[in-house]
């Protein structure tokens, strides 16, 4: 499935993701599915711990997702180490006209 981003809540639109570049003539919604965590470095150590692959680039920080069971187990790592998750846009549904 590919690297999804890990980014904090309380991050506004796409910050984390400064220099990924927008698709280009892509005249429909944009959005970027990714988990969104209370506090990222704390997600990044559970999910270390817990044998994820994760990856660090100047798109931001990202966990590897082989298939879809991936993505429950993520959420389960998380929570289970008090950490808030969800699997959301990131990108909030950005618009390029």
């Amino acid at each position: 499935m590919g690297y999804f981003p890990v980014v904090n809540r309380n991050q506004k639109q796409m910050e984390g993701m400064l220099h990924r570049e927008l698709p280009r003539a892509y005249m429909e919604d944009f959005s970027v599915m990714g988990f969104r965590v209370d506090d990222c470095e704390r997600a990044i150590t559970f999910l270390k711990a817990a044998s994820f692959d994760v990856r660090h680039s100047p798109d931001g920080t990202q966990v590897k997702i082989e298939d879809a069971g991936r993505i429950e187990a993520v959420i389960q790592v998380l929570r289970a180490n008090g950490q808030a998750c969800e699997l959301t846009d990131v990108a909030q549904g950005m618009y390029q006209g």
